[in-house]
């Protein structure tokens, strides 16, 4: 899966989705679609370029956790 398809695949999940991604939620998001599970730094790669895009958001309230949510504003209405 190329780095295109693979941040459309997330895309679109995040969009769908409820709740907080984080890197394992994504690392298991592409485990399910049947691609070679990426190192963590691809994950957390793939999070910011989506929260750079506007689309997520960044709670990093907890020192020891990195969780990003829905942008709302940028992301749809739910």
């Amino acid at each position: 899966m190329s780095a295109a398809n693979r941040l459309a695949l997330l895309r679109r999940a995040v969009r769908d989705g409820r709740g907080e991604w984080t890197t394992h939620r994504v690392q298991d998001l592409y485990r399910s679609r049947a691609y070679a599970a990426p190192f963590r730094r691809t994950a957390r790669q793939d999070l910011a370029v989506l929260a750079s895009q506007g689309l997520l958001v960044l709670d990093d309230t907890d020192p020891g956790r990195r969780v990003f949510r829905l942008n709302h504003a940028h992301g749809g209405a739910r």
